[in-house]
């Protein structure tokens, strides 16, 4: 199996949010404002002020009682400022100076391809002036705006060009967080930075409906920021529905496992929740674990030997059942490798990363094809089959 880059792996857990999203800390969950407008999401709350003004908070994936940020937003003319969310915040015992944001921003750096993404799809790539990364990003137009110089690449994410950022002066840089760091020589530049925690969601639907404030960035506060999710949420409970009245539910496994240890999605994951909105039967669901879970190859043959269907991700198109085989001695003893249930998907090529996480239903459209056998065509995987006979 090819082994991931670095930064290509990064992407991955961002996607995923598995082996970070151990965000369910034992802490009380803060409530949220009394009339926030995120209703599917957990790590993030938005109160009208009026209707054009929000204060947006985001809360601290890894201490629930605090916030990581809290954004005024305005639309121009609006004449709130801070003083208001920050009343609210100490009445709420709460620590942080809001940041004040006019909106549209017009000039933004963008560290992850999966928000790149959003924004071109939206219509606003005019928006991106700078990437970090940027051999990483897929999306066809980026690409394009990138080559021709519309676009600057800054760097490593790791260690971005302090020189570019200055110069490219953008209104604003949108970064995913992690914990207990902060964000290096961006920290020194005065330059608002967007906490992108949205990969720490639990739920497909929750990190999809942050769209919504990404929306609102750069087109002001509109009935318009809500599109993009309300399609993908109704699109995404329909399948839900179907799937759950399916005659049939399948036992559905996925990764690989590596040197004898495989990292299995816990049961409370984003992908575990993927997997049983899509009607399959998760043999790791009593571990409510919202992280990767790993164990030995040994427990999972012992619990999962008959599964239907087994997902694989790799990064390269060069995988077949032969390396699958060849990988684990045991591999071609699971019931889905010998009844034809083993699907892949090349993440260098497909736009998994960069898609499914602002459209969940794409991704569902995939697995309610593949478990239930609909006919209907993949976005993402495919299914592997035997090397011809020589």
């Amino acid at each position: 199996m090819n082994k991931n880059p670095l930064t290509y792996t990064i992407i991955s857990l961002l996607f995923a949010g598995m082996l970070l999203a151990a965000g369910c800390s034992g802490r009380k969950q803060q409530a949220p404002a009394a009339n926030n407008v995120f209703h599917e999401a957990v790590y993030i709350s938005g109160d009208s002020l009026s209707p054009t003004a929000m204060h947006v908070a985001v809360v601290n994936p890894w201490d629930s009682t605090a916030h990581l940020a809290d954004y005024l937003l305005t639309n121009p003319g609006d004449t709130t400022n801070t003083d208001i969310v920050a009343k609210q915040l100490a009445a709420a015992g709460l620590k942080g100076t809001p940041v004040h944001l006019q909106l549209p921003l017009k000039r933004l750096i963008v560290y992850s391809a999966v928000h790149a993404a959003l924004l071109c799809e939206l219509g606003y790539a005019d928006a991106i002036v700078g990437v970090a990364d940027a051999s990483y990003i897929k999306t066809p137009e980026i690409v394009t705006r990138i080559a021709d110089g519309r676009i600057t690449d800054i760097g490593s994410s790791m260690e971005p060009s302090l020189e570019k950022v200055i110069a490219l002066k953008p209104d604003a840089i949108l970064i995913s967080p992690f914990q207990n760091t902060g964000h290096g020589v961006i920290d020194k530049t005065g330059i608002p930075v967007i906490e992108c925690a949205d990969y720490m969601e639990r739920t497909p639907l929750g990190r999809a409906e942050w769209s919504r404030f990404y929306a609102s960035l750069v087109q002001g506060l509109s009935t318009k920021n809500a599109e993009t999710f309300q399609q993908s949420s109704r699109q995404y409970n329909e399948l839900t529905a179907k799937a759950a009245n399916a005659a049939e539910h399948p036992r559905v496994i996925t990764e690989l496992p590596d040197k004898g240890t495989w990292l299995v999605p816990g049961g409370g994951s984003y992908a575990a929740r993927l997997l049983t909105d899509a009607g399959a039967v998760y043999p790791f669901s009593d571990n409510h674990s919202p992280g990767s879970v790993p164990m030995t190859y040994e427990k999972v043959f012992r619990a999962a030997q008959d599964a239907d269907f087994w997902l694989v991700k790799n990064f390269g198109p060069d995988y077949t059942l032969a390396d699958l085989a060849s990988s684990a001695p045991f591999n071609k003893e699971f019931w889905a490798y010998k009844n034809g249930g083993v699907y892949f998907v090349d993440t260098s090529t497909a736009n998994l990363f960069e898609e499914t996480p602002f459209h969940p239903e794409r991704l569902l459209t995939d697995y309610v094809a593949i478990f239930h056998r609909t006919g209907a065509p993949l976005r993402y995987y495919r299914q592997l089959q035997p090397a011809p006979a020589r």
